[in-house]
């Protein structure tokens, strides 16, 4: 006779799942951090006061609103050449809201950044979002 393959007992692991280190994931946002445009620095030293500079190596962090935008241009979600837009931003801030409701990283950066970009004059600033 055979065991019934519901009755089983799932078998779980005692392996941690792999995750990077901070260190890891800080390397990772400053190599990403070389994507990003002159444009997105401005943007983010406005609406962070954080400057971070081409080829800066430090060893201090950069900002979620800095690391989102630098992750993307990697990833190709903005191509270069492609403008950050006050539509980008608040589909950034969504992407976050659905991915881990209450703990939006950037939620903090989204006004000054469509402040700025409302400021400079590179879009209307949509504000039924």
């Amino acid at each position: 006779m055979s065991v019934s393959r519901l009755n089983r007992t799932p078998q779980t692991s005692s392996v941690p799942p792999v995750r990077p280190s901070a260190r890891e994931r800080h390397q990772n946002a400053h190599d990403d951090a070389d994507a990003l445009s002159d444009r997105d620095r401005e943007l983010i030293y406005q609406a962070t006061g954080q400057r971070i500079d081409p080829g800066q190596r430090s060893s201090g962090w950069i900002n979620s609103l800095a690391g989102a935008i630098a992750a993307d241009r990697t990833a190709g979600r903005l191509a270069p050449g492609q403008e950050v837009t006050p539509a980008y931003l608040k589909d950034l801030s969504r992407r976050y809201d659905q991915a881990t409701p209450g703990r939006n990283p950037v939620a903090g950066y989204l006004e000054p950044a469509l402040r700025y970009l409302s400021q400079r004059g590179d879009g209307r600033l949509d504000v039924t979002a």
